[in-house]
């Protein structure tokens, strides 16, 4: 094996596992550090037959950060590149550095990145990019495409520039072979292909050609591919200014059929975040202190001026008030520490869903639904009657104001049949979403658990275009095989729980359990040593 290539067992381990269902143990590991390591590694790679896998924090949930080749820990590549230009308002930065660590650089301009994800601790810009981010900011301010003004992508071919608006190089060659080939397909089928598109306000499965449709750019293309075109070396950034005065209104429903009314008030009060709290969700994180209701709703504004924003606020607490019997309760804060308490309720709950004991563990398989927001109750309802059917608990929480709903089931792994009953829930929410014109990929992306969701929901037609992209920008398919396009794999096998999952070095696998109950993703995590 080339010495660019770590095949040590333990260093192995430690890319084996991500924020998802899976645990894969590559043949190899490698950390460049600088674009010319990277494409040594890239050589090596090629030299060696193996594929590669670029993966940043680890805390992806769709199992597009592991891979059967060689994973590329890209944590430490270049990491100190940041440059914040406060009077374009933008910022070039390398796809290591971590999303704290760009708002501490922003932040003295009175700028930031409004993407909000809730691994906002320990996120890379790269792994952002590679899976369009989202999070709780979406509702307003988009996701991580809205934000990326270009990049530089590394395949093995020499670096291609995307940037909005300016044609790439026509010479290179991922360019020439996506004129050549993938263009004439996309234009010739754009009617079917767009037909097929989810209707929904967030959806990240596959790559977004409705965006490329309308913008011609093939940056476009690349954000939210999930390291299958190539690893991205160089992001560059719009900012935007940080407003000075917020306010949060929690809102207590007694019945879910008071969603649909509730977040298009609140979409009309232009909230910048709108999360949603299920009764499930209160229950295991508050236990018996939890609020008896069927639902919260934690919901921000943000205004240049204090006194707007608190009229804002008063004016949308009246209009919540008035929306009938759904509505039990409404309370607002408009000072730091009454925003923090508000906000509590909403902390906690992954750390205590990794940390259960008693036989049962959280499982992310249908942790991505999004769905029109008329139809969230009735997908929350589909979600629950699935799993009353499997006799199965789930946690349901998520970002109302997009329709879009996070789904931790909680197997018991201790009774037989588990993986059957999951299978099962898996399938009959899968219809569920297909019936309401959702997507089963809000912000995480197709990943490998949802590649083979593709083509019922997006169509062949479309199926057959993401092939076309994947094939200009990889036409040896060393990219990330498995993740968007399928490869016709069960989506649960290379689980990391039952007796089927891979066998890790002693004592690596109550430290994954440690870093999943402790949200300690990110570098050194793992003691590899």
């Amino acid at each position: 094996m080339p010495s660019r290539l770590d095949t040590d067992l333990r260093a192995r381990a430690a890319v084996a596992q991500g924020g998802g269902i899976y645990r894969i143990v590559p043949q190899a590991v490698a950390r460049p550090t600088t674009v010319t390591s990277l494409r040594e590694v890239i050589e090596a790679a090629s030299v060696a037959g193996l594929s590669l896998t670029p993966r940043a924090a680890g805390s992806a949930m769709g199992g597009g950060n592991l891979g059967r080749g060689v994973v590329l820990d890209l944590q430490s590549f270049e990491r100190d590149a940041l440059v914040v230009d406060p009077g374009s308002r933008g910022a070039v930065v390398s796809p290591a550095v971590r999303l704290a660590a760009l708002h501490a650089a922003t932040h003295p301009y009175g700028l930031h990145l409004p993407v909000d994800p809730s691994s906002a601790r320990w996120a890379t810009i790269g792994g952002l990019v590679g899976t369009n981010a989202a999070g709780a900011r979406t509702v307003r301010d988009g996701p991580m495409r809205a934000w990326v003004d270009g990049l530089t992508l590394e395949a093995g071919e020499g670096p291609l520039v995307l940037a909005r608006g300016v044609p790439p190089d026509p010479a290179h060659p991922v360019v020439r072979r996506f004129n050549r080939e993938a263009l004439p397909y996309l234009v010739q089928h754009r009617e079917a292909i767009l037909a097929r598109w989810p209707r929904t306000r967030k959806n990240t499965l596959g790559y977004a050609l409705d965006t490329w449709y309308q913008s011609g750019d093939l940056v476009d293309l690349v954000i939210g591919a999930e390291g299958t075109l190539g690893a991205v070396t160089e992001v560059r950034l719009r900012l935007a200014p940080t407003a000075p005065a917020q306010a949060t209104v929690r809102v207590m429903l007694t019945a879910r059929s008071a969603l649909p009314s509730t977040v298009i008030c609140l979409h009309e009060a232009d909230a910048v975040r709108i999360e949603f709290l299920d009764a499930s969700f209160l229950k295991i994180v508050h236990g018996p202190d939890a609020p008896s209701v069927a639902a919260v709703l934690l919901v921000d504004l943000e205004d240049e001026d204090a006194e707007r924003v608190s009229a804002r606020i008063t004016a949308l607490v009246a209009q919540l008030e008035a929306l009938g019997p759904g509505v039990a309760q409404v309370e607002q804060a408009l000072d730091p520490a009454g925003i923090h308490e508000l906000w509590s309720i909403r902390h906690g709950a992954s750390s205590r869903l990794a940390a259960l004991t008693d036989g049962r563990r959280s499982l992310q398989v249908i942790e991505d639904g999004c769905v029109p927001v008329p139809r969230l109750a009735e997908y929350l309802d589909a979600v629950d009657a699935a799993c009353a059917r499997q006799n199965m608990d789930v946690v349901l929480f998520g970002h109302a104001g997009d329709g879009h709903v996070h789904v931790n089931l909680l197997p018991d792994l201790t009774q037989e049949g588990w993986l059957d009953r999951v299978r099962a829930i898996f399938l009959e929410v899968t219809g569920a979403l297909l019936r309401l014109g959702g997507t089963p990929a809000g912000e995480h992306g197709a990943g490998r658990l949802r590649a083979g969701l593709i083509e019922p929901f997006l169509g062949p037609t479309a199926l057959e275009a993401f092939r076309h992209v994947k094939a200009a920008f990889d036409p040896l398919h060393r990219w990330n095989p498995g993740v968007i396009i399928p490869a016709g794999d069960d989506p649960f096998v290379d689980l990391k729980v039952g007796e089927a999952a891979a066998p890790l070095p002693d004592g690596m696998a109550e430290a994954w359990r440690r870093v999943e109950a402790e949200a300690r993703w990110g570098g050194g995590m793992l003691d590899v040593g």
